[in-house]
């Protein structure tokens, strides 16, 4: 898997609020788009620009509100994780259901997060 490293940012048509970013990444034989959430982590990988759009701006904010998972770097067991705040490049996560036991996450250790699997837009 090859990343370009040009994100395209995705806007709501209504008011200009950006809901993510796409970037291209090569798999196999072709390319395909990745929607990724406003700080940067893969949501989902789709066959075309349109759908990716389309998905960021159904799905891009309602998946910040929902639990998402976090695999620590050192193999330790994945951590159930909400996020506080989201912004482009980091996020600040709450681990667990302690309110102290917090961090803000930047560079690779956004692709260490994932939302929840079920949740309302991951159909």
């Amino acid at each position: 898997m090859t990343r370009t490293e040009q994100r395209t940012p995705v806007h709501r048509a209504e008011d200009g609020e950006l809901v993510g970013w796409l970037s291209t990444e090569r798999r196999g034989d072709g390319d395909v788009v990745v929607a990724r959430a406003l700080f940067g982590a893969a949501l989902r990988v789709l066959p075309d620009r349109p759908a990716a759009e389309a998905f960021l701006r159904r799905c891009g904010l309602p998946l910040l509100a929902e639990r998402w998972w976090y695999r620590p770097a050192d193999g330790t067991a994945e951590r159930p994780t909400w996020l506080v705040e989201a912004r482009p490049g980091a996020v600040t996560v709450r681990f667990g259901y302690d309110p102290h036991d917090t961090a803000t996450l930047t560079g690779a250790d956004l692709d260490r997060l994932r939302p929840e699997a079920g949740g309302a837009c991951r159909g």
